[in-house]
């Protein structure tokens, strides 16, 4: 995770702005206007889909959870003012959220289940955490060839995004009631165009 580490400060990029947004847009589509939401932001990084996200719909509590400290940082600098909101530094794939923490209406997750070792694992805690209507959503990269990260072991990837099969057997096994998928976005990156799929998980 060093690379994460070093990268927290100038992580906010445009094209990284822009990508959060898109895929904020996409999760907005599938909530209600006039409902406030316990949001839970999983591999959170400074929070850019966070904070897209509460521009769109109403978020009464906000939890950031990420492994990496110098990106929680960035995180709660971000929402240093906005009540109820508040950065984890934990490996959800070793360590377990705080019961404290009560029950979230939205899990949402952008970019991060290529760094799990374990994705149906944490899938599967990450429902335990939702209230009895939630909902996880999922954006990760379709699967590729391995050309999207130059270096990844460096980059701690241990996936080469996921497939359709992939994410619907993660449905199964987790025991949700459904998935569907939506392209959310395209990466353009060493001359290649890489779709990102939003997966939407209901109990």
């Amino acid at each position: 995770m060093n690379h994460f580490k070093e990268a927290a400060k100038t992580w906010d990029t445009p094209q990284k702005k822009d990508r959060n947004l898109a895929i904020a847009q996409s999760i907005a589509s599938h909530l209600k206007n006039d409902q406030s939401y316990k949001l839970m932001d999983f591999g959170c990084g400074t929070g850019l889909l966070a904070e897209a996200l509460r521009k769109l719909v109403s978020i009464e509590k906000l939890v950031g959870v990420d492994p990496v400290e110098e990106m929680i940082q960035e995180f709660s600098a971000k929402f240093k003012d906005v009540p109820d909101a508040e950065g984890l530094s934990l490996n959800i794939e070793t360590e377990e959220l705080p019961g404290t923490q009560g029950e979230f209406d939205l899990v949402v997750s952008a970019m991060a289940f290529h760094h799990l070792q374990g994705p149906l694992v944490v899938l599967k805690k990450l429902k335990n955490h939702l209230s009895c209507d939630g909902k996880i959503f999922v954006v990760d990269l379709d699967q590729e060839d391995g050309s999207f990260h130059l270096e990844p072991q460096k980059m701690g990837v241990h996936h080469f995004g996921f497939s359709k099969e992939d994410r619907d057997l993660w449905c199964e096994k987790a025991g949700f009631k459904t998935v569907t998928h939506e392209a959310v976005f395209e990466i353009s990156k060493n001359d290649r165009v890489y779709p990102v799929i939003m997966s939407v998980y209901s109990v």
